[in-house]
């Protein structure tokens, strides 16, 4: 029996259509390619071209007899096996129109009756192996467990940051994603015992060639989930990136200090493939030596500059140094911030005179403000500041600070710096947040 319900055959003798006339077609087997015949012409022993009428010769049907004895034709059956596969068991409207000589009720009364509780289904369907069936066209157990053996130790934030989906055993997003276009729009060729021509042949080898190529991008993913899994990739990325509690993303992974060596060895990597292991070593730990060698000497220029002789005076020069350097960031921090740390080092370089803002605002209790008037640094102030400063009862002084720094920040933004944030001491969050908004809405600064 042919499955290819819709074309038509014509008989090579009288180039009629085969199936209107009669339910068989005789196809002669050894001739290439094969010969088809209908009965009158068969009976009458015609020989065309090579075919002799003592050839080998089988009979197909187009499938317009009923194999159980009812009333569903062979062609009818399979299109409802066909419309079952496709749609599903319970969508009887689709595979009703997709057999299209039956109604929904007759396409599900046949189902339950021949497939499910008759006697075919009593042969091959088994409610106790439900659920349970085989699928023959995936790959072997050793490579489709990968995934599940991988992720079995992770935790679900670990998991969705994967991209891992437990219940399909599958990742979100794999290696070449996009690989399944190459399969995605190749159509089934028909069936029928016909002749291809070369084009078709030619574009059937093209087809073969994309899924064989399909098939090699799902070996190397399950190659790659392989390796992740042998190597414990996944786990000790999460122990080198560790999840952050809070916000179930990754942290952001410390700085690593950058060895002053790795420079020299990537530089060296270049004259590897000419030279033998043994040079290789040899040439790398005298390049490294010359580089510490150098490094000394210049720290040794350096004491001897500033008057050290003795290795034993560097000691406690190093430790002063450290101790100046230290000072120094302090002062420049209080300085950027509008606050003076108050006394002086005369080994610094750097002499700060204490802040008047500090002072004023030691002087001043801001709780006890309720006019600004005569305090220092009112004069400077608009009217509109004024009013500000008075509903807040906040210093002018103290103000006009924390104005400056907005407007620093603002002109480093605009530079397209990044500004470290300083904010003077003795303002609130609240009262940051109201002579931010002042001066956004005044045209000093603009959002950012």
């Amino acid at each position: 029996m042919s499955l290819n319900f819709n074309q038509t055959y014509k008989c090579a003798s009288c180039g009629e259509d085969i199936y209107s006339n009669c339910l068989l077609r005789v196809v002669c087997v050894e001739c290439v390619p094969n010969i088809d015949l209908c009965l009158e012409c068969f009976s009458s022993k015609v020989e065309i071209g090579q075919h002799k009428c003592y050839h080998n010769y089988r009979l197909l049907d187009n499938g317009d007899f009923s194999p159980l004895g009812n009333d569903w034709s062979a062609k009818e059956l399979v299109q409802l096996l066909d419309g079952l596969e496709q749609f599903g068991h319970g969508n009887w409207n689709d595979v009703s129109r997709y057999v299209e000589t039956k109604g929904p009720t007759e396409c599900r009364d046949a189902v339950n009756n021949l497939f499910v509780t008759g006697p075919i289904g009593s042969l091959t369907y088994k409610e106790s192996e439900r659920g349970n069936a085989k699928d023959h066209t995936s790959l072997p157990a050793t490579s489709t467990t990968s995934s599940t053996g991988q992720t079995s130790s992770l935790s679900l934030h670990e998991l969705i940051v994967l991209g891992f989906m437990p219940a399909r055993d599958d990742f979100e997003v794999e290696f070449d994603n996009e690989s399944e276009v190459l399969v995605s729009g190749i159509q089934a060729a028909s069936g029928g015992n016909r002749v291809e021509s070369d084009d078709e042949e030619l574009e059937t080898g093209l087809k073969l060639a994309q899924v064989d190529m399909y098939k090699n991008k799902l070996k190397e993913r399950e190659r790659r989930k392989q390796v992740a899994k042998d190597f414990g990739l996944v786990e000790t990325f999460f122990k080198e990136n560790p999840l952050n509690p809070s916000t179930g993303k990754i942290a952001a992974p410390k700085p690593k200090k950058k060895d002053p060596k790795s420079e020299v060895f990537e530089r060296l990597k270049v004259v590897s493939g000419f030279q033998g292991v043994d040079d290789y070593r040899k040439l790398v730990a005298s390049v490294a030596k010359e580089k510490d060698v150098k490094s000394r000497i210049k720290e040794l220029l350096r004491y001897r500059k500033n008057g050290i002789s003795a290795l034993s005076e560097a000691e406690s020069y190093e430790s002063q140094r450290l101790k100046r350097n230290k000072r120094k960031a302090e002062r420049k921090k209080a300085l950027e911030s509008g606050v003076s740390l108050g006394g002086t080092d005369s080994s610094s370089s750097i002499n700060c005179e204490p802040s008047p803002v500090k002072e004023e605002v030691k002087k001043v209790d801001l709780d006890k403000i309720t006019a600004i008037a005569g305090l220092p640094g009112c004069e400077l102030l608009s009217v509109n500041e004024k009013r500000l400063c008075t509903s807040l009862r906040l210093h002018p002084n103290l103000y006009l600070s924390y104005k400056a720094c907005l407007l620093r920040d603002h002109l480093q933004k605009k530079k397209g710096q990044s500004p470290k944030p300083v904010h003077p001491s003795g303002l609130d969050k609240l009262h940051r947040r109201k002579i931010f908004n002042f001066l956004l809405h005044s045209g000093w600064i603009s959002a950012y």
